[in-house]
């Protein structure tokens, strides 16, 4: 059935395949259902409900027996921890179960935070360079093999691809941008009154090839030691291009206890190089 605007089944033995439909409901009765595409609701009482689903919005269900196969993401407290190699820096990979992932680089000695779209950690659930896997390194990128944390998935880390891969080969969108944020300071104390007539920023943005998504830099600020960031210009990259400029002028005087610089990109830089500010004018 595809398209319906219901389907009641009372006292009744049912195999179903059906597409989108408004609703759902089975009473007293033994249902083999399969649908993949949105239904408003499913509803089961008194039944024995076999059912392989995709997505639906919701599902309730009283004094029933129910054997459901699903694919999503469930809440996963756990601590989890492994190790990989790149380009000559081992990470150490904490997954801090749905809170946030950490992520500290030996080579650098430095923590950062990985997340994902729309996720406040990285759904890389475990994973680890794969010694056979070398032979794939030139076309995927690495030979580092990560498993995704919903949709039973194996990735390859390719460390120069500037946004994600939609796991759902469906989906319109396959190219799925995630922000980058790095963070600077200048201090100041006292009375001490410092111009800010532009800040020019430098990094490496490869040449910029995604289809899907405008990539962009944006510079946030703030005087009062990150509680508030004042968001000011984005900085849109045209596709192909290498020579881009990245400054932002005028920006005021910085006084105690200083200014912070927060930078994102969407999916521009490999890596940055400097950020500069013209404090004198010249």
């Amino acid at each position: 059935m595809v398209a319906t605007a219901g389907i009641r089944a009372s006292g009744a033995y049912v195999t179903t395949l059906t597409g989108t439909s408004n609703a759902i409901r089975a009473s007293q009765s033994f249902v083999r259902a399969v649908f993949n595409f949105p239904s408003a609701g499913v509803r089961g009482s008194g039944a024995y409900v076999t059912a392989l689903t995709k997505t639906s919005n919701t599902i309730q269900a009283s004094a029933s027996y129910v054997t459901v196969v699903c694919r999503g993401r469930i809440e996963t407290p756990q601590l989890r921890v492994w190790t990989f190699t790149m380009d000559g820096h081992d990470f150490y990979v904490l997954r801090l179960g749905d809170f946030t992932t950490l992520v500290y680089d030996v080579y650098s000695k430095q923590w950062t935070e990985w997340t994902g779209y729309e996720l406040p950690f990285w759904r890389a659930n475990t994973g680890m360079n794969w010694i056979g896997g070398q032979i794939f390194a030139e076309d995927y990128g690495s030979n580092v093999v990560v498993g995704d944390d919903t949709w039973g998935l194996l990735w390859f880390l390719d460390p120069e691809l500037p946004y994600d891969e939609d796991p759902d080969e469906q989906a319109p969108v396959q190219q799925v941008a995630f922000d980058r944020i790095v963070t600077g300071q200048v201090l100041a104390s006292g009375r001490e009154h410092l111009p800010c007539y532009a800040i020019f920023l430098d990094g490496d943005n490869y040449g910029i090839t995604a289809n899907d998504f405008t990539p962009g830099v944006t510079l946030e600020i703030s005087d009062d030691q990150g509680r508030n960031f004042v968001t000011l210009d984005t900085i849109n990259v045209t596709p192909s291009t290498t020579n881009q400029i990245y400054n932002w002028l005028s920006l005021g005087q910085i006084e105690a206890p200083g200014r912070i610089f927060r930078i994102t990109d969407n999916g521009v830089f490999t890596r940055i190089d400097n950020i500069e500010m013209n404090d004198d004018a010249g």
